[in-house]
């Protein structure tokens, strides 16, 4: 147990976050506007398409089991994995902007010398356990997100636009390995494995967490707090691949052919938010 800026730190679990799971929906309480996310199942690839899709008013649903897209006509497969894999990714960041603003509540709290209450206390000590570090600043450095944008061509990238094995079988939608022998799905010619997810949501915060508090990403943490575009960042994601500068390479092509910025300004529906 230790102290920093008068907040005692301690492995708690952080309470900040209530969810209640029923028919379907799961109702998360973020200490600011509530968020309603649907759970869907997706029958067969083309299935997805049938549905309306607005930018300005994404539906927050989340996919327990993921078809292989593969069957799909090119640009037909990308435009139903954008749908599939956007709605994970604005909750999750739903959730990091929530909690964020919450903690920057707190800060200005303690810049002020005023005295917090126990549930503040609680939600900052389970943030800097979880996020792992002790410093309020590398806290707010940490607890960000970046533009969606990045997360679609990395998905894309890592996953073949939803033709992946691990996508189909495990929601994994970012290639993310496990070293456990008794878990994942095993990979073809080789002892390797890779996670598997319950839903989209989960591989999509997994990712998230990873960039975060990852030491490969510190680099990009930095930037995407001065340059937050995705052409100006992506040069600061080298690490998470061994092929390096190619990794990059690819990422931009990704990006700019498929004009993937324009769902920087995609929103979750309001209906859902209350």
């Amino acid at each position: 147990m230790k102290t920093v800026k008068g907040i005692i730190i301690c492995t708690i679990t952080t309470a900040s976050i209530v969810s209640l799971l029923f028919s379907g929906e799961e109702v998360v309480k973020m200490g600011g506007r509530d968020l309603q996310v649907v759970y869907q199942k997706i029958d067969t690839p083309e299935s997805i398409l049938g549905s309306p899709f607005d930018c300005e008013s994404i539906t927050p649903v989340v996919y327990r089991k993921t078809p292989s897209l593969r069957r799909l006509p090119a640009a037909r497969q990308k435009e139903a994995f954008v749908r599939i894999i956007l709605p994970s990714i604005l909750i999750a960041e739903h959730r990091i902007r929530q909690q964020r603003a919450e903690l920057l509540g707190i800060v200005k709290k303690i810049n002020r010398d005023i005295t917090l209450t126990g549930k503040e206390i609680t939600f900052v000590s389970g943030l800097f356990n979880r996020y792992r570090t002790s410093d309020l600043k590398e806290l707010l450095t940490r607890l960000n997100v970046h533009p969606p944008s990045i997360i679609l061509a990395q998905a894309a990238l890592e996953s073949g636009w939803g033709s992946s094995r691990f996508f189909s079988e495990g929601n994994n939608v970012f290639g993310v390995w496990t070293f456990r022998q008794d878990a994942g799905i095993k990979a073809i010619n080789s002892n390797a494995r890779l996670s598997r997810y319950d839903s989209t949501l989960d591989s999509v915060e997994d990712y998230l967490f990873n960039i975060n508090v990852g030491w490969a990403y510190e680099r990009f943490r930095e930037m995407r707090v001065i340059a937050p575009r995705s052409l100006n960042l992506i040069s600061y994601l080298d690490n998470y691949s061994t092929l390096r500068k190619e990794y990059v390479n690819r990422l931009n092509t990704i990006l700019r052919s498929n004009h993937l910025e324009i769902y920087d300004n995609c929103r979750i529906d309001p209906d859902y938010l209350y």
